[in-house]
């Protein structure tokens, strides 16, 4: 439970840097590529972290870790597919890309 309430309040305490660096005011899981692509190259590892710590399986968070190692590997993988089609869900393309390299 510890670990759960670190992750929820390192988001919140992320929130307004993260919300001010976002070009667009809607959920991130709304978000397209285009979206995505939008932000400052510095808030887009951060803004990937968000979408897979908001979008973890509910079971066992309080044992999750944050892969900073994956998060930094999917970045421009993530940045180069998003190039290809802007108008795709940016939590999809995630969601694929992840998959690939867990």
């Amino acid at each position: 439970m510890k670990k759960l309430s670190i992750i929820i309040l390192s988001c919140v305490a992320l929130t307004p840097l993260f919300v001010n660096a976002a070009p667009v005011k809607k959920p991130v899981n709304s978000w397209t590529c285009e979206d995505f692509l939008a932000l400052d190259e510095t808030y887009q590892p951060t803004a990937i972290g968000v979408t897979i710590a908001l979008n973890m399986n509910n079971k066992g968070v309080e044992n999750q870790i944050i892969d900073t190692q994956g998060i930094a590997k999917v970045t421009p993988i993530i940045v180069q597919e998003c190039k290809k089609d802007k108008k795709q869900s940016f939590k999809k393309r995630l969601s694929m890309e992840w998959a690939k390299i867990k």
